[in-house]
């Protein structure tokens, strides 16, 4: 060869190497155990009208045959998972508070904490507690899950001296009358609203626990404006939810069966059952009749509204009206009819343990 000739540099294709293997390691990202056990849980399901969830179970350290708490393993799958982007989209806080009651306390409530010294300024202490769930009491005999989060974060429990209560502000000072309770904040809100309905009771004087099975009625659309205390600072959705998903227990305590119900898309109305293998899509009055739970269900159904967004279309009632004849045909998909009272598919053991709403604010952000 000519020595005029350009020679090639012979340190690039080493470069060239050396610049593919870095960008394939930033690509590369290590996931927990759990994760991928649960890829795999998922690959079987593509493999196979029933997949197993062997795997799974295993990567979390619990035995498949043994029933497992619906809201138990929640609280152990998500930090089991490792994956931040899910955990965020749950988790959210309240604040825990300890409240001074002044003689103007509804003046001075929103104002920030002063010293001591000022005696017309409510001293407080607070604590942000996050969550990736809130518990909802049941109430025996019938309630809502509006009413009990309403008592949760707006009704406060007083803290008489004189009943022998009261609060001790700081070490060393006289006891104070005290208000006790917790708020939500817009700052508090999770994309993903997570409610856990406690149907399970434990009896101090018997030993025993026992279900709570009475009606807990929840809304479609949960509005927390009303309950939210900087509501008016923010944007009409930031405060609205709506339902997405249920899960439902069927049976007693110790016992039972675990299915549920799922809007995949919030912008519409398709609800679809998922039971084990089972996929059916229902009208919402039929997640209503299994969820709310107690003798007082009934699935009402009215001519005037033939779709439940009232929307009135022809497609939505030829649907409903193929599955009340596959209804007709095979009694399992019949609401138990018991005592005068209609029960969902589930019969009368059935009712919502655990509820998930989207909030509306933040539905365009997230993948269905």
């Amino acid at each position: 060869a000519s020595c005029d000739e350009e020679q090639p540099d012979a340190t690039d294709a080493p470069r060239k190497r050396t610049r593919i293997r870095k960008e394939t390691r930033r690509e590369t990202v290590p996931i927990s155990q759990a994760l991928r056990a649960l890829q795999q849980s998922f690959g079987s399901l593509s493999r196979s009208t029933a997949g197993t969830t062997t795997v799974l179970c295993r990567a979390l350290g619990i035995n498949p045959y043994l029933q497992q708490d619906g809201q138990e393993f929640w609280k152990l799958f998500i930090p089991e998972l490792d994956f931040p982007k899910m955990a965020e989209l749950y988790s959210g806080h309240f604040v825990d508070y300890l409240r001074e009651v002044v003689d103007d306390d509804e003046d001075c409530a929103g104002e920030e904490k002063k010293s001591d010294e000022d005696a017309t300024a409510p001293r407080e202490r607070i604590k942000n507690e996050p969550f990736l769930d809130l518990s909802i009491p049941v109430a025996e005999g019938g309630g809502s899950v509006e009413s009990t989060l309403a008592e949760m974060f707006t009704q406060p429990e007083l803290l008489r001296v004189s009943e022998g209560n009261g609060w001790r502000p700081s070490k060393g000072s006289p006891k104070v009358d005290a208000h006790k309770g917790s708020s939500l904040q817009l700052a508090g809100l999770p994309s993903l609203l997570q409610l856990h309905l406690k149907r399970f009771k434990y009896d101090w004087d018997s030993g025993e626990t026992s279900k709570i099975n009475d009606c807990c009625s929840f809304p479609r659309e949960l509005d927390l404006s009303d309950i939210v205390e900087d509501a008016s600072s923010g944007a009409e959705d930031d405060t609205i939810y709506d339902l997405q998903s249920i899960v439902i227990h069927k049976g007693e305590y110790g016992s039972g069966h675990y299915y549920s119900y799922v809007r995949p898309d919030v912008n519409n109305d398709r609800w679809y059952r998922f039971d084990d293998e089972l996929v059916v899509e229902v009208a919402y009055e039929d997640v209503v009749a299994d969820a709310f739970g107690g003798a007082r269900r009934k699935r009402n159904r009215s001519r005037g509204n033939s779709s439940a967004d009232g929307s009135g279309r022809s497609g939505v009632v030829r649907r409903r009206g193929l599955f009340r004849l596959i209804r007709s045909l095979f009694g399992f998909l019949r609401p138990v009819r018991i005592g005068g009272c209609n029960y969902g598919y589930g019969g009368r053991s059935s009712s919502a343990y655990q509820l998930q709403y989207t909030k509306r604010s933040d539905a365009s952000k997230l993948m269905y």
